[in-house]
């Protein structure tokens, strides 16, 4: 920190110190108590809360979209009628929350689909892949003869299409598994090439230094 007595620099009001300002803030207070600090408990139950709400959200938001879909079918009467009552009632109580978004727990929250044999995501996309192409011929057929009733084919196209993207996506763990374990077997068998290229260079150096030691043995007994 600057004396007072000396001359002010420029822009400086004469007698006023310099500040100091380091590029890095200090320390907390509890920095030195850190390895006596105790984490809070893991808050349990609202962690199970959160969970629950958010799927709760989710199958809302699966009945409303088949209640939409259903609503394009038959009509608004018997949509709500088909795809039942999604008003829940929301339960009360604190959450986990990381910036606004609720933080479920992977143990509590039961995936629809396990998505355990692939042969059974298979079949059902080519299946689907069947009905996309013929909703595709539908829609050419309907454009065709009747062009301003084309809707319900278009509907019907798009939700095939999007079912079978959730079974594709669905098969990408599998894919993934597969990618990982050729690599890894590639990896081995560039790991086993290349010990076996040492144990031949070791092989080779061995016999260097044998040879070496025999001709300077029989040069020295030829000495």
């Amino acid at each position: 920190m600057a004396s007072t007595n000396e001359p002010a620099a420029e822009g400086e009001a004469p007698g006023e110190a310099t500040l100091l300002v380091s590029e890095f803030p200090p320390p907390p207070f509890y920095y030195t108590e850190a390895a006596t600090l105790k984490p809070p408990p893991i808050p349990l139950e609202a962690l199970e809360r959160g969970t629950r709400k958010a799927a709760a959200a989710a199958a809302a938001a699966r009945a409303e979209a088949e209640r939409q879909r259903l609503a394009d079918q038959t009509g608004d009467l018997t949509a709500g009628v088909l795809a039942g009552n999604t008003e829940a009632e929301e339960e009360e109580g604190e959450v986990v929350g990381v910036f606004g978004e609720i933080v479920e727990d992977p143990l509590l929250v039961k995936p629809l689909d396990s998505c355990e044999d692939p042969i059974v995501i298979r079949d059902e996309v080519k299946r689907l892949n069947k009905e996309v192409v013929q909703g595709f011929c539908n829609l050419l057929s309907d454009l065709v003869n009747r062009p301003a009733e084309n809707k319900k084919r278009r509907d019907e196209l798009q939700h095939d299409v999007f079912l079978m993207l959730q079974e594709t996506n669905k098969f990408r763990e599998h894919q993934s598994r597969e990618l990982l374990i050729e690599i890894l077997e590639k990896q081995n068998e560039e790991r086993e090439k290349l010990i076996q290229d040492l144990e031949e260079k070791i092989q080779q150096a061995d016999e260097l230094l044998g040879n070496t030691a025999f001709n300077t043995i029989s040069m020295d007994e030829s000495s």
